[in-house]
């Protein structure tokens, strides 16, 4: 165990079907789990509600980090300002995150993978975030994404079933790895209070939609259930 990685969270706030997470366990001594509060993504234009729905789904997965005796580092600022001091405040040597295919994420990644390679850290990602290859179904479509409904049904059949979804990290699979903790870590890269992203409790309805991996694991085995019931 060599490596000192960084996982970087982006849209997949999830420990289960994570192929980038679990390529940063691999030969890995240290982890540690980012998620950062981009200014350009999440600002005083974003919605109440997936501003809350966002809190509840860093809480939730920093829940499931703590029971792998891991933890959740939230941090704020550009990307590209925050990684170049974390590659050399953690001796970073890998960084792994999901493969977004957004134009402003895709002029991101360039930038921090651009930074990364001038700190010696070797970076990986995995596309978990759609079912397919874009690239793969640009392709296989002579360069031009298919127009059609009909047209994209016809290359992914072509290109097979998407990969099946892999087993979240468990116990076992972490016994090698540490997470660094410490008690000035809470205040420094705690999940942000409602009131820091602009929430206030009186303004705030009810909760119909909770964030988070376990809750949108709850409620998709409560629709196979009934899918099963009505069939």
């Amino acid at each position: 165990m060599t490596q000192v990685c960084i996982h970087w969270f982006r849209k997949g706030l999830r420990l289960h079907d994570n192929p980038a997470l679990i390529a940063a366990l691999k030969d890995c001594k240290e982890l540690y789990p980012v998620f950062i509060l981009d200014p350009y993504l999440h600002n005083a234009q974003v919605g109440i509600n997936r501003r809350r729905f966002l809190i509840g789904a860093l809480k939730d997965l920093d829940c499931s980090l703590r029971k792998l005796n891991s933890r959740l580092f939230v941090l704020r600022g550009k990307p590209e300002d925050v990684f170049p001091k974390l590659f050399k405040e953690w001796n970073v040597t890998k960084l792994t995150y999901e493969y977004d295919t957004e134009p402003y994420s895709l002029n991101r990644d360039e930038k921090v993978t651009s930074l990364a390679r001038k700190h010696a850290v070797k970076v990986i990602y995995k596309i978990s975030h759609t079912l397919y290859n874009i690239e793969r179904i640009i392709e296989e479509n002579g360069g031009k994404p298919p127009l059609t409904y009909k047209r994209l049904q016809a290359i992914v059949q072509k290109l097979g079933p998407p990969t099946k979804p892999i087993s979240a990290p468990h116990l076992k699979s972490m016994k090698d790895v540490k997470t660094p903790c410490s008690e000035k870590f809470e205040e420094k890269y705690g999940i942000p209070t409602p009131e820091e992203l602009g929430l206030e409790s009186t303004s705030l309805g009810e909760e119909l939609f909770p964030g988070g991996e376990q809750e949108a694991l709850r409620r998709l085995d409560e629709h196979m259930k009934k899918a099963v019931q009505d069939s």
